[in-house]
C-alpha cells in the first residue's frame, strides 16, 4: 500500500504530463471501443439481413435431415408452429419444403431450387415479399402460382402470366411434376437465388413431392441475434416438453458456416489493425514514460542512496505506469462509451448505399453494438501494449547506479 501511495503521488507531481498521457491512452481505448462496437454491429446487421433472406435465425428440422437435406427425412409440423409462436423472442415462424427440380418453358430447361412456402407466414420471416420486382407475391390460396428469380426467368424466357412446368423426385422416390403460372419475379441480390430459385405454395409442393403434410424445415426469426443462444435453448425445451425428440434446432452458424467463418476472418483482421493503431500510440506513450524517467534520475538515485532496493524502485516506476494506464482507460470509458451508445441507438446512416440496399429489403444504417467482447479486446490490447512499453523505463530504473544518478541534474 505504501508503494501504491508513493506511485500515485508521483503521478500527481507533474499533472500536465500525466493528463496528456492519460488522454492519449484514453483516446486509443475510446477509439478501439467505438471501432470494435461498430464492427460488431455491422456483423449483427449483416446477419439480420442474411437470415431474413433465407434461413432465419433458427431452423427446426427432422433429426438427420441436415446436411444431406433428403426429402425422406421430413418433419411433422403438427403443434410446433403454434408452440414456437408463443415464445417471447420469436418474431415469426414459417414452414417450408426445400427441394430441387428441373423447370422448363418451351425449349429451355434449367435446374432450380424449389421453395415451398406458406405465403402469409413467409412474410414474417423473410424479405421475399418485399423483393418482388414484377407481378405480385403469392396469394394465401394460390396453389397454381410461382415466383421466379429474375435471372432464372430471363434464362427460361418466362414473364409474368406465362406457364412453366417442373419435374423432380418425390420423398418416396416417385416422380413429381406439375404446371405453374408465373405470378411474379423477385430479385434477392444474391446471385445463386436469383439464378436458380422458385417459390411455390407449400401445399402444392407437398402434394407434388409426396410429402404427406411434412416439411423439411421450420424457419424461425428472432427479434435479436444476441438472444439466439438463449432462444435455441427455449425452443429445444419447448420441443422436449411436447415429446418431440425427433426434431433438432439448428442456428444459422450451422446452416451457413461460410458466413460465420467470414465474420471470424474479418474480426481477426480487424484485431491486427487495431493492435497496429495502438502500437503507434504506444510509441508516444513510451516516449512519455521514458521522459518521466529521465527527468527523475536524480530523485531515483536519492531513493537508492537512502536504501530502497533496486527491485522495489523498479516496481514503483512500473506501478506508476500501471496507474496511468488505468486512469487512461477510465478516461476512454467516460468519453467513448456515451458516443458509442448513441450510435448503438441511432445508428450511422451510410446514405450513399441507400437506394442499392433498399432494392434488396436491407437497411443502409449500421448500429454499433456494445458487448463484453468489445471491452475485453479493447482493454486487452491497450493494456498489453501500454504495459509492455512501460517495462523499459522500469528495467532501466533497476540498473541505476546511485553515484551517477546523484550527479545527474
Amino acid at each position: 500500500m505504501m508503494l501504491l501511495k508513493t506511485a500515485w503521488r508521483n503521478i500527481g507531481r507533474n499533472k500536465r504530463r500525466s493528463v496528456l498521457s492519460a488522454l492519449a491512452i484514453g483516446f486509443a481505448f475510446g477509439l478501439l471501443v467505438f471501432s470494435m462496437a461498430l464492427q460488431r454491429g455491422s456483423y449483427v446487421d449483416m446477419i439480420q439481413n442474411t437470415v431474413r433472406v433465407h434461413t432465419g435465425h433458427l431452423q427446426i428440422q427432422q433429426a438427420g435431415h441436415f446436411p444431406e437435406r433428403l426429402l425422406s427425412e421430413k418433419l411433422d409440423p403438427a403443434g410446433i408452429l403454434e408452440a414456437v409462436d408463443k415464445l417471447p423472442r420469436v418474431v415469426g415462424a414459417a414452414p417450408r419444403v426445400m427441394t430441387a427440380a428441373l423447370v422448363s418453358k418451351g425449349e429451355h430447361t434449367f435446374g432450380a431450387a424449389v421453395f415451398g412456402i406458406d405465403p402469409e407466414r413467409e412474410k414474417t420471416v423473410s424479405t421475399l415479399a418485399s423483393v418482388v420486382r414484377e407481378g405480385a407475391f403469392l396469394a394465401p390460396d394460390d396453389r397454381e402460382g410461382v415466383l421466379l428469380g429474375t435471372t432464372l426467368a430471363k434464362n427460361l424466357g418466362a414473364a409474368v402470366g406465362d406457364e412453366i412446368v417442373f419435374i423432380g423426385q418425390g420423398a418416396d422416390g416417385s416422380m413429381a411434376a406439375g404446371k405453374l403460372i408465373v405470378r411474379g419475379l423477385f430479385k434477392m441480390g444474391m446471385g445463386d437465388l436469383d439464378r436458380a430459385a422458385m417459390a411455390v405454395h407449400l401445399a402444392t409442393v407437398q402434394k407434388a413431392f409426396s410429402m404427406e403434410g411434412g416439411v423439411t424445415e421450420i424457419a424461425v426469426l428472432l427479434d435479436s441475434e444476441r438472444m439466439r443462444p438463449e432462444a435455441e435453448r427455449e425452443v429445444r425445451a419447448k420441443l422436449d416438453g411436447m415429446g418431440r425428440k425427433d426434431a433438432v434446432v439448428l442456428g444459422w452458424p450451422t446452416l451457413m458456416p461460410g458466413v460465420e467463418q467470414g465474420i471470424r476472418v474479418d474480426w481477426n483482421s480487424g484485431l491486427i489493425m487495431y493492435a497496429a493503431l495502438v502500437l503507434v500510440v504506444g510509441f508516444g506513450i513510451a516516449n512519455t514514460f521514458l521522459m518521466a524517467y529521465m527527468e527523475r534520475i536524480h530523485e531515483l538515485g536519492v531513493l537508492l542512496a537512502l536504501g530502497m532496493p533496486p527491485r522495489r524502485l523498479s516496481r514503483m516506476v512500473y506501478l506508476e505506469s500501471v496507474l496511468l494506464v488505468g486512469l487512461g482507460i477510465l478516461v476512454g470509458l467516460a468519453g467513448g462509451v456515451p458516443i458509442t451508445y448513441y450510435y448503438q441507438v441511432n445508428g450511422i446512416d451510410f446514405g450513399i448505399n441507400e437506394e442499392l440496399t433498399a432494392k434488396y429489403g436491407m437497411s443502409s444504417v449500421i448500429h454499433a453494438q456494445l458487448e463484453p467482447l468489445v471491452f475485453a479486446w479493447a482493454g486487452g490490447i491497450v493494456l498489453a501494449i501500454s504495459l509492455a512499453v512501460a517495462l523499459y523505463p522500469a528495467l532501466k530504473a533497476a540498473r541505476i547506479k546511485p553515484v551517477e544518478a546523484l550527479r545527474h541534474t
